[in-house]
């Protein structure tokens, strides 16, 4: 039966890989690289073509900012940091589900693609209650004006999904590839197992070999065996093989008187 990844292990696994996308969205997604973001995006207008424009504008669904623009309400600027934080809550609590599913011992494919996709539907959750908390769609492309949202609509939600499974294509590749890393590390962690080597004992076990002491293996010419005749005494014990019996007199004693009638 194949172990599965420890609890211990996968929340290890989990913890490290959404740090590292927390990383990613605090460096890449900030408002210092938004006028970047934003060149890269359009490409002089050439958007079709360009070969930057799409991943860029995928990573850039997590627009966060460390202060509210100019005008910006509080709420909206709320709403982009909750969706920023949640994606890596939602990405780790999805991993560590991933990972008890996870062998042990060869599951870093099954990691890696767990990985990949928990990070897509992480990001697209995220985006959903991001959305929830701004009141308005979450998107570099629009600025939306405050209740522009209708959350009654099923295309809302199909379109922030669609818009985290993107941002998870071009960054889940990178979690997953944490999450291997991390799994290679600790493989000796789960059941790990203290052997310790003794010296060779001095015992000859050869000479308590029963095999060199008496035979007391079955002979059917014992005389213990149940076809054996037995010739012995009624009662006692075994009695050895009859030899011709000899009858010796009793010593004659000297008689002083010669045998006769004594006189008195």
């Amino acid at each position: 039966m194949t172990q599965n990844l420890s609890a211990r292990r996968g929340a290890l696994i989990a913890g490290i890989s959404a740090l590292v996308l927390l990383a990613l969205i605090a460096a890449f997604d900030n408002q210092s690289t938004r006028s970047w973001r934003v060149g890269r995006m359009n490409q002089d207008g050439d958007t079709v073509h360009s070969w930057t424009s799409g991943p860029v504008t995928a990573l850039s669904a997590l627009d966060w900012r460390a202060t509210p623009g100019t005008g910006e309400p509080t709420r909206v600027f709320a709403g982009f940091l909750a969706a920023a934080v949640l994606t890596a809550v939602f990405t780790f609590l999805l991993l560590m589900l991933v990972c008890r599913g996870v062998g042990a011992v060869r599951g870093r494919w099954a990691l890696f693609a767990g990985a990949w996709f928990a990070t897509a539907a992480g990001a697209g959750l995220a985006l959903i209650a991001g959305t929830a908390v701004a009141g308005t769609s979450l998107s570099i492309e629009r600025a939306g004006a405050m209740g522009d949202t209708q959350f009654s609509r099923g295309d809302t939600y199909y379109s922030l999904l669609a818009v985290g499974l993107l941002f998870g294509l071009f960054a889940g590749w990178l979690v997953g590839l944490v999450a291997v890393l991390v799994y290679s590390v600790t493989s000796d962690s789960d059941g790990t197992e203290i052997t310790r080597e003794y010296p060779p004992s001095d015992y000859d076990y050869g000479a308590a070999n029963p095999a060199s002491g008496p035979d007391y293996s079955f002979s059917p010419s014992s005389p213990y065996s149940t076809g054996h005749e037995y010739t012995g005494p009624e009662h006692g014990g075994y009695a050895a093989p009859s030899a011709p019996t000899q009858i010796v007199p009793p010593p004659q004693e000297n008689d002083p008187y010669g045998g006769g009638n004594r006189s008195y």
